[in-house]
């Protein structure tokens, strides 16, 4: 069972055993490296997938592509400047669903892209 796994596990209320907890704790170096990736795969298709969200919330009206990534483009820059540092300081902010899908892009700790173009082509790809 890899970090990932015992995390998600504990994320979602099951329980871990000490065994599985001391397993991954010990795993060696080269297991961790391939662990590491894995995880780190896992938060950037959360990030994109978050980003996708709030691009469906700006979205309602079915604009094309292009103008989604403009819209996207400016709530990631207003969510970056105005809300990010308030929930950074532990202020409790009321979120709209778009920002509260740009919180959990920002959350996975990956680089969230800020230009029309990057959030153009995620938004293509799939």
């Amino acid at each position: 069972m890899s970090g990932f796994e015992v995390l998600l596990r504990l994320a979602l209320g099951e329980q871990v055993t000490q065994t599985e907890a001391l397993t991954v704790l010990h795993q060696d170096a080269g297991n961790r490296d391939g662990v590491a990736r894995m995880e780190r795969v896992a938060r950037i298709k959360a990030k994109d997938q978050a980003l996708r969200d709030a691009a469906a919330v700006l979205g309602v009206d079915s604009p094309c592509a292009w103008v989604l990534a403009a819209r996207l483009e400016a709530a990631v820059a207003r969510f970056d400047v105005r809300i990010w540092p308030r929930l950074c300081a532990g202020m409790e902010c009321d979120l709209t669903p778009s920002e509260a899908a740009l919180y959990r892009a920002f959350l996975t700790g990956e680089k969230v892209p800020r230009t029309q173009r990057r959030l153009y082509d995620l938004l293509l790809t799939r």
